[in-house]
Order: structure tokens, then sequence, then C-alpha cells
């Protein structure tokens, strides 16, 4: 964050406002639906809840990265997965390897906006690169979506960057010990 430039090993972070469009119309149509059963709007809402995926992949527009250069970390879930299944990832191109898949859940059916920041690795090759990124609803027909940005990632160790300076210690700089109470 904060930096210029963008340089493999970099924490990369895309910040989104995500509009609902259906938000107004769907809660309109929930609160008739529930009255028509007899059961409190109000209570029926609590138990609301939409799930939403946001995933980016990278594609290099100057050059090829082979999929390889992505870790695949076996641990967790995926020690249950076959060894064949595996290997498909393994082999698929850089382009169609996700680097990162964020889940978001709405838990206030009338909420019509928002704001989402995704976080994922830089590729570890430098060069120019479309990121892509997919938002998936989990629970509505025809709300996804899919925008790209390009950016070009440099190699770290070509990259300077002035270390960066905690609040704290500044604070602890300037602070005059006189004035701490002693309760």
């Amino acid at each position: 964050p904060d930096e210029q430039e963008m340089a493999t090993g970099d924490i990369l972070a895309i910040g989104l406002e995500m509009t609902r469009l259906h938000a107004e119309a769907f809660t309109r149509q929930k609160i008739a639906m529930f009255q028509k059963q007899g059961i409190p709007p109000q209570v029926a809402l609590q138990t609301y809840r939409e799930g939403w995926w946001f995933m980016a992949r990278a594609e290099r527009l100057d050059g090829d990265t082979p999929g390889s250069v992505l870790e695949l970390k076996t641990d967790g879930l995926l020690k249950e997965v076959p060894a064949q299944d595996l290997a498909k990832y393994q082999n698929a191109p850089f382009k169609d390897r996700l680097l990162t898949a964020w889940p978001m859940v709405i838990s206030n059916v009338a909420q019509k906006s928002g704001k989402v920041k995704i976080q994922c690795m830089a590729p570890p090759v430098p060069g120019k690169y479309r990121f892509i990124v997919s938002i998936k609803s989990q629970d509505f027909l025809g709300a996804d979506q899919e925008f790209s940005v390009e950016g070009t990632i440099v190699d770290a160790s070509t990259v300077v960057r002035k270390p960066r300076q905690e609040a704290k210690e500044e604070e602890d700089i300037t602070e005059d010990p006189q004035s701490k109470k002693d309760n």
C-alpha cells in the first residue's frame, strides 16, 4: 500500500465499491412474501444471508508466465484432494489460475452498497499484466460481473523503498516522560 510501483512479492490490494442493484426490489418482494405467510418480516429477515465471491487472476501481456510459478499449498482442505486433481491445477496455464478467491456474506437484505478490499500476492515474474476480477453471486443468476485493470510488476530486487517508521516509534521519541501519571 502507498507505494508507486508493484513489485514481485508485494501484496496487492484492489478496492471495490459494490452496488446491489437488486436490493430494493428484492427486499420488497421478500417482505410481501413473509407477510402473506404471516411471518413478521423483521424476524424472517434476520436470518437472511447472500453470498458473493471475488476472484482475481492475472494474464501476462508481454510474455509467458508458467503456471508452475504459483505455489499450491496442500495443507488444510487440499490434503483431501486426489493427486490427479491437484496435477490438473499444476498443469493449468498461469492466466487460468486464481491469485485469490475472497468470500463476502451480506446479512442485511436492505443493504444497497458497500466497500470490499481484496488482497493477493503479486505475480512472481516481472512483466505487464492484466488483472481480472470476477464477482460471482451464489444466489442470483445474471448478477455476476467481471472487470480488468492493467499494471506492471517490477522485480523486487530492483526497487528501493524507504523504510517505514511506525507511529509508535515517533510517539516514543517525542513523548515527555514527565507527562505520564502513575496510578
